[in-house]
């Protein structure tokens, strides 16, 4: 009988704790619901927080991370690298004042979303004292809204320019060639898109009547070459009347 109280009052203390214990539990769940507040499920996000937190994997495993949906099909922004001038050959162009000047470019074959229009744009030097507008991004247009199909065009330093201002000998030219959706400075212009390019260059006047090539201004060799033989011929006949008058 001894042994049988003592067992029952052990029993009776265990289940007297483990009950005390499962309240306890219960008191400190309620408390945290009550700190946290209500956790939303799926049902209770909207379609737009849906859309934003709930992606699979390649696995078909469920992520929760917002990224651009956009973006494996658009790509990083690119470049644009000017071909002619060449600017690895020569860094720093030189453009002779009063003459045309061909500009040609290409986008990097990454880019998923080049420019249905092109514009291009130049500016003077700094303290040149040109410059209308000291905060805008460009004093002139070169070409305004061309193909964007287009990779080259011919800049005539006559006729364009800023109106009423001439050119003159000066380093620290720029040029933009750009998007004409973004614009000449948006360096951010969105995945897949090209960032505008600027580069410097310099403008002088040509001197002794050459081109760019060195070639004289309306220099024809076929006249040239005959005047030469003319005035060779003009040289051997005065040579040849003076030795017959000497005999």
């Amino acid at each position: 009988a001894q042994t049988t109280r003592t067992t029952s009052s052990s029993t009776s203390r265990r289940t007297s704790a483990q009950t005390e214990q499962a309240t306890n539990k219960d008191n400190t769940d309620e408390n945290t619901e009550d700190d946290q507040g209500e956790l939303p499920n799926d049902t209770d996000l909207g379609d737009d927080e849906k859309s934003e937190n709930n992606h699979t994997d390649d696995d078909g495993n469920e992520i929760t991370q917002s990224f651009d949906e956009s973006y494996e099909e658009t790509g990083l922004p690119q470049l644009i690298t000017l071909t002619t001038p060449d600017l690895n050959t020569v860094p720093t162009p030189m453009f002779v004042i009063g003459e045309d000047v061909v500009i040609g470019w290409k986008f990097n074959s990454d880019t998923l979303r080049p420019p249905s229009k092109v514009s291009i744009c130049g500016k003077f030097p700094k303290g040149s004292g040109k410059s209308i507008n000291q905060a805008a991004i460009c004093d002139w247009d070169i070409a305004v809204n061309i193909s964007g199909t287009l990779r080259n065009y011919t800049w005539d330093t006559v006729t364009v320019g800023a109106p009423g201002i001439a050119f003159s000998e000066d380093t620290g030219y720029s040029m933009y060639i750009y998007d004409s959706d973004s614009g000449p400075k948006n360096y951010t212009p969105g995945a897949g898109k090209v960032i505008p390019l600027q580069f410097i260059f310099n403008m002088y006047n040509s001197r002794y009547g050459l081109t760019n090539n060195g070639v004289p201004l309306g220099y024809n060799p076929v006249s040239s070459a005959t005047n030469a033989a003319v005035h060779l011929w003009t040289v051997v006949g005065a040579i040849f009347l003076g030795a017959i008058g000497v005999l």
